[in-house]
């Protein structure tokens, strides 16, 4: 399933974003593709938090980009776009908080280009992971509807299962 999704992305490797860098889980996957080669991750996070985290689990993250949104030099940048983003509904002074937390930090790198993709929800609700990607990534023009997919690997078993956490009966949307 995934053996030609990882060709294309070995030609052309993409980042992602995790919002949650300091979490074992998130360690251990970041740690895997910057083996593998074919993701480059950047992790939000305090950077001691999460080089702390890393040691603390054998996570080899050494050469992979933390970017801490405390001391983010584009932040007032980041700022700026997320006011006009959100057409007054926010001040700036609520998008620099806002930004503060990991799930709209790591959105607004992907909006803005510094990630192509990103990966939250390990300790984010799903509310709190996908809010922010509605709010300033938005959808496709002329589609309504939002879904999701959970792949879940297990020996030699892959499921897809989709709309478990956004659309739980999707006839009423």
């Amino acid at each position: 399933m995934f053996e030609n999704l990882i060709e294309v992305l070995k030609n052309d490797p993409r980042k992602i974003v995790y919002t949650e860098g300091s979490d074992a889980r998130i360690l251990e996957s970041a740690a895997r593709l910057k083996k593998d080669g074919f993701l480059t991750p950047i992790l939000v996070g305090n950077v001691d938090e999460v080089k702390a985290a890393a040691a603390k689990g054998g996570f080899d993250i050494e050469g992979l980009e933390i970017l801490d949104p405390a001391t983010y030099e584009g932040m007032d940048a980041m700022v700026d776009e997320m006011v006009a983003l959100r057409k007054g509904k926010m001040s700036a002074e609520d998008c620099r908080a806002a930004l503060a937390k990991g799930n709209y930090f790591g959105t607004m790198l992907v909006k803005m280009g510094v990630a192509d993709c990103l990966l939250g929800g390990a300790t984010y609700s799903t509310a709190d992971t996908v809010r922010p990607a509605l709010q300033l990534v938005k959808t496709k023009k002329g589609a309504h509807l939002v879904s999701s997919c959970f792949i879940m690997i297990r020996g030699d078993e892959t499921l897809a299962m989709g709309d478990c956490a956004i659309n739980i009966d999707y006839q009423d949307t």
